[in-house]
């Protein structure tokens, strides 16, 4: 990637100041980290052999010194350059020399970063010059006499050059606003110049700045009307590369050293931006999806910046300069949000698709939103290896072939659900993942299998007695291998049991239009026995065989919620101990509240709980729970 390109998006790690209607100055830093820093001054000023600085007296080969091995920091608001010297002197006789002596030691400069507003160079001017010897003590010598003056006239004359970068900016800028804005942008764009430059501890800061026109105070928006089907279609498709981003993004990381903490924040970062998706397609009338995305994306890179820094800009790799354009392109991203409502910027699939190219060394990736499980993921994530695999696949055929006579039957009872839920209901169907199906394992002998979890009024009682046994087996090789402490042994089989009533009524089959098929939400992305969400949990389990495996969706929705107890419950209940929490249901209770809605839904959890405002969910479930405690499974009938 050439310097000018990286140096563009360099241009965009802004932090804008507010807005207003009225026609003001805006000005926003170009940030250049030291580690970036010292890269660019390699590439600039340390141009000779082995990225040396190689000084000789012209008069006297016998004299010369090299410089080498840089290190960019800053120290009494000016730039310190420290380098490591070889000092080489003696008197030249003929062909050879005298005298010849040798000195090695450091070199640490002082210089004032300067931007030309003209030309848009980077140049630095020497303040002062310090030679230590290898214990970095003053030399006292007067062989660095020789050297001062052309080393520093050398380093005078190093410059970033930015100006093409500023062309790339203005360019970029333009290409995410509507065509109607180009003209405004155009002529802001104009009065783009360079401010006053700040050595900080972690960066140098060069203030751009630019004039915005004033324009009308805008009218409040009408309330937003509902998404029709193809407007949900596109805001789903825009969220979808979002999410692949995301996913690409972390895999980045794969190979990285991360703390237990750090994979914890990843992956409550991804689960809770899933699970606000699905959240924002329950809703009546979905945002934008720019807007939707542009939000999550700003809300995300805050979090998940200082983990991608620390582990991808630490140590040189073959993709350096891509690291360095993406950090810097996702902190102007996330910084541009702020001019969004001004100009109409948005995070499109392309820009996406562009950073997550400098990210990757595939430089063709088109962020596939795909359903098939990713091994790697879940390790990243602290996941472990993909639980196992016992059932059959399924083969779509066979289905079709099966005409059943049983009276089409395609939703969860309706317990949790709300009016407004209930309408979108069929709207979401068109929009859902399409089944994925098995081409060689289905057989007669599975579609059997299958026929008999079909649950009817009749034998409600016998489909019980064979499904628990499964739901307990989970559970006790879940709690085989965790560390849950055995006192929650019990509350967490109930809480598994309950949680199985609430999402399905024990159900994983039903039929649909005369077809044997699994049973899905009402929004069409969670299905089985354990509703486990498709798109939430994308890559971490087998879509397939959460579908059409009843043993394998237990499995799963064990396995969520042992993650869910494990990594949050636990800890969150100690953190919170001593506070105004009584009541023994309250893991049970708030362990379902984030399966049902994700890591977030703790905190919201405790506060509905405080206030005594609790959902319809929160209720439902403490009721199925109190039932599976006190074994009252008659209830069941109240399903069908």
């Amino acid at each position: 990637m050439k310097l000018s390109t990286i140096m563009a998006f360099l241009l965009l790690s802004v932090s804008l100041t507010p807005v207003t209607a009225c026609g003001e100055t805006v000005s926003f830093p170009l940030q250049l980290d030291y580690p970036f820093l010292k890269t660019l001054l390699i590439h600039s000023a340390f141009t000779d052999p082995n990225q040396t600085i190689l000084i000789s007296d012209p008069a006297n080969d016998c004299q010369q010194i090299s410089l080498s091995n840089p290190n960019v920091v800053s120290e009494n608001h000016l730039l310190r350059i420290d380098a490591e010297v070889h000092l080489k002197g003696g008197i030249l006789m003929g062909q050879g020399c005298l005298f010849s002596i040798e000195w090695d030691g450091y070199l640490v400069a002082h210089m004032k970063p300067v931007m030309n507003p003209d030309t848009w160079e980077l140049s630095f001017d020497p303040v002062d010059f310090v030679l230590l010897d290898k214990d970095r003590r003053p030399e006292k010598g007067q062989l660095w006499d020789y050297f001062e003056a052309p080393v520093m006239e050398r380093m005078r004359q190093t410059r970033i050059v930015v100006n093409d970068p500023i062309d790339q900016f203005k360019l970029f800028l333009l290409s995410v606003v509507p065509v109607a804005e180009q003209p405004r942008v155009n002529a802001m764009l104009a009065t783009l110049r360079p401010g006053v430059i700040g050595t900080e501890p972690e960066a140098i800061k060069i203030e751009i700045s630019v004039d915005i026109e004033a324009v009308p105070a805008a009218a409040k928006p009408p309330a937003p009307a509902t998404l029709s089907p193809r407007e949900i279609d596109d805001f789903i498709a825009v969220w979808e590369t979002w999410d692949s981003f995301l996913v690409q993004t972390l895999m980045s990381l794969m190979d990285k050293p991360l703390t237990p903490e750090e994979r914890e924040t990843l992956l409550t970062i991804l689960l809770d931006t899933r699970y606000r998706f699905i959240g924002e397609l329950e809703a009546n009338a979905p945002s934008a999806s720019t807007d939707f995305v542009r939000e999550q994306f700003v809300d995300v890179w805050k979090k998940l910046s200082p983990i991608l820094k620390n582990h991808l800009s630490r140590q040189p790799s073959a993709n350096s300069w891509g690291y360095l354009a993406f950090f810097t392109s996702s902190d102007a991203l996330a910084a541009l949000d702020k001019l969004g409502p001004l100009l109409n910027i948005e995070i499109s699939r392309n820009g996406l698709i562009r950073l997550a190219r400098m990210l990757s060394e595939d430089k063709n990736l088109t962020l596939q939103y795909n359903l098939q499980v990713n091994p790697d993921l879940r390790t990243l994530l602290g996941l472990g290896s993909p639980i196992d695999i016992t059932g059959p696949a399924i083969n779509e055929k066979l289905l079709e072939q099966e005409d059943m006579e049983t009276e089409p039957e395609t939703n969860i009872p309706p317990s949790s659900m709300n009016g407004r839920q209930l309408i979108v209901s069929k709207l979401y169907k068109a929009l859902s993942p399409r089944i994925c199906w098995a081409g060689k394992s289905g057989s007669k002998a599975g579609m059997k299998e299958m026929k008999q979890w079909l649950v009817t009024k009749d034998n409600v009682e016998a489909h019980l007695e064979k499904i628990k046994p499964i739901l307990a087996a989970a559970t006790r090789e879940k709690l085989k291998k965790n560390s849950i402490p055995k006192s929650y042994h019990n509350m967490f089989q109930h809480a598994v049991y309950a949680t199985a009533w609430q999402e399905s009524c024990f159900r994983h089959f039903i039929i649909d239009n005369k077809k044997l098929t699994y049973i899905r939400s009402y929004s069409n992305t969670s299905i089985g026995i354990m509703q486990i969400n498709e798109r939430v949990w994308r890559g971490i389990y087998n879509i397939e065989h959460l579908r059409w495996d009843v043993t394998y969706n237990v499995a799963a929705g064990v396995d969520i919620m042992n993650l869910y107890f494990i990594k949050y419950v636990l800890p969150k209940l100690k953190s919170l101990k001593g506070k105004d929490l009584s009541g023994d249901d309250v893991p049970v209770c708030s362990l379902y509240a984030m399966y049902n809605a994700g890591p977030g839904e703790f905190s919201r959890y405790v506060k509905r709980r405080k206030t005594g405002k609790f959902t319809e969910i929160d209720k439902h479930f403490k009721e199925k729970y109190t039932w599976v405690k006190s074994r009252q499974w008659d209830k069941l009938h109240d399903c069908f």
